[in-house]
């Protein structure tokens, strides 16, 4: 057990993992191709044609903002991907899930391979629509991508929290973090709401277990990032899409079904949270420990009732409550594989790891099988063009499993070529129309 021990804690094995977790998203980002409003997001929304340039990426926003949603910095960041070759984006995505993963791990103080693992495997098992939030482009930049955000906005006051560290030290450092504030605001409507309101938590936190002294600097980062998140609110687009005249029936509806969407895709994280919860209280774990992994469950379970004044749910939305929950359970597991409970924890990443072998197997041959579908519907359209023909009936992409990023997307509508996404990848294409058989 002692050499298990040793390995679990060895940097030379997490870094073997993170190379494996790297080396298995990049393979995944390959597989996955451009999928329904990436066609899209490679054209201008203002002149309707394929992007031409940087620059204007700036005018697309400006109409993006009037047509679709106020989330500029996402979308305006998506676009500059179209602008650079595919395997850019895929190295990038990759490095971006690996980087989140150990971001996650260091803020808790992880330094355990096993842990690493059991959180990807969480994160594999309990995202409920995995290929829509990590591998399809527009939806990892737009959702995947605002975690990233978020634990870096929440890094200077959780390490301050938990191992007294300041990490901005000088004015300009704050005037720097809050210019990212202030972009990290304008990201997303959720993540960015719950890092805004962590970070006054957190601060509070330390002053009440660590003494620490408030002082207006600290919350100058989260005000940046109020304006930044008002400006995404203020965009003409993001206020027609929020429904009006809300009452009391409907929010009750709505109420209800954040619980089902917690129940159904949450309720074995909230169940591992809660055991392991008990189980360091049980072990006279130092309290801010089980204080700190709380603040993060309840910032999750809150981030669960954010679209409660959307008029859907969609369950792409869940991403910042599963990361959470799994931050929440990495903290409390760090604090327990320093015990003699080591080897139940080992043997719980174990079956954990065992429990994912069935649906990662699954998960990637679907993702295998979209790809070579979608590589039958190119070689389909370059065959009509060769010919002649501009005109194109296609197959449609048909997955079956929610770890591909066509998973519940719209893919070539099979009755009219005019409407979306059939005439975007008509034009990405460069053909008269396209049509799905």
């Amino acid at each position: 057990m002692n050499k298990l021990r040793k390995l679990d804690r060895s940097p030379i094995v997490r870094l073997l993992c993170l190379g494996a977790i790297f080396a298995l998203m990049l393979v995944l980002n390959v597989l996955t191709p451009l999928i329904c409003d990436d066609f899209t997001y490679n054209l201008n929304f203002l002149t309707k044609e394929p992007l031409g340039g940087f620059f204007e990426i700036f005018e697309s926003m400006y109409a993006h903002s009037y047509k679709m949603n106020g989330r500029l910095i996402s979308h305006g960041l998506a676009q500059v991907f179209m602008l650079l070759p595919t395997g850019v984006f895929d190295v990038v995505n990759a490095a971006v899930f690996t980087m989140t993963l150990w971001l996650l791990h260091r803020l808790c103080g992880s330094k355990s391979a096993l842990l690493l693992a059991a959180s990807f495997c969480l994160l594999w098992m309990n995202l409920p629509v995995f290929g829509q939030v990590v591998l399809w482009q527009v939806g990892a930049v737009n959702y995947f991508w605002s975690l990233t955000a978020l634990l870096l906005f929440i890094t200077p006051e959780l390490l301050r929290l938990r191992e007294g560290r300041k990490l901005l030290k000088k004015k300009w450092h704050y005037a720097a973090f809050c210019i990212y504030g202030f972009f990290f605001g304008w990201y997303n409507e959720i993540a960015s709401f719950v890092g805004i309101v962590m970070v006054p938590c957190l601060i509070l936190l330390g002053r009440w277990l660590n003494g620490d002294k408030l002082s207006i600097k600290r919350f100058t980062p989260p005000v940046f990032a109020v304006f930044g998140y008002l400006v995404m609110l203020s965009m003409p687009a993001q206020a027609a899409n929020k429904s009006g005249g809300l009452t009391m029936e409907l929010l009750t509806e709505r109420f209800s079904n954040c619980v089902t969407m917690l129940q159904t895709h949450c309720g074995f994280l909230l169940l591992l949270f809660t055991l392991l919860g008990s189980w360091c209280t049980i072990a006279k774990v130092h309290k801010k420990s089980i204080l700190g992994a709380t603040l993060l469950a309840v910032a999750g379970i809150c981030a669960n009732f954010m679209p409660i004044a959307a008029s859907y749910y969609p369950e792409r939305c869940l991403c910042t409550t599963v990361l959470l929950l799994i931050m929440a359970i990495v903290w409390l597991g760090r604090e327990l594989v320093k015990t003699k409970a080591f080897p139940v924890i080992a043997a719980g990443a174990a079956l954990i790891a065992a429990l994912t072998i069935p649906s990662g197997i699954s998960g990637c041959r679907d993702i295998l099988s979209c790809y070579r579908q979608n590589e039958l519907r190119e070689q389909t359209i370059a065959a009509a063009i060769e010919s002649g023909n501009t005109d194109v009936t296609a197959n449609v992409v048909i997955p079956l499993t929610p770890w591909s990023g066509y998973w519940d997307l719209r893919d070539l509508s099979t009755e009219d070529p005019e409407t979306w996404p059939n005439h975007s990848m008509a034009v990405y294409y460069g053909i008269d129309s396209i049509i799905g058989e």
